[in-house]
């Protein structure tokens, strides 16, 4: 019975030793995957000057940058016709028929 209890035990610590060096090894292949990660972002440069932010449709969620949307009270959108009617109701002419 004795036996039994010390190999036992060797076994659970010849499997504790070995996880043990599994997630070290896991922790610095992390750490050296987030290093190389920061040297190429830095290498990279500054980010492009020209982008421009992107929002998203409040009427059907497609993302366009700020410069293409439609802003009407604090939200966006990406077409006149996604507007809510009393917006275009107001910008309308009853002779001028209807907008595109």
């Amino acid at each position: 019975m004795a036996r039994i209890l010390i190999l036992l035990a060797v076994v659970l610590g010849v499997i504790w030793w070995l996880r043990a060096r599994a997630e070290a090894r896991l922790a610095e292949h992390r750490a050296r995957q987030a290093r190389e990660a920061s040297e190429r972002t830095a290498a990279a440069g500054p980010a492009d000057a020209t982008a421009e932010p992107m929002v998203q449709c409040a009427q059907c969620g497609v993302h366009l940058p700020q410069g293409e949307a439609i802003a009407w009270r604090g939200l966006h959108y990406c077409r006149r016709s996604h507007l809510p009617d009393e917006s275009r109701a107001e910008g309308s002419d009853s002779s001028s028929g209807p907008r595109p």
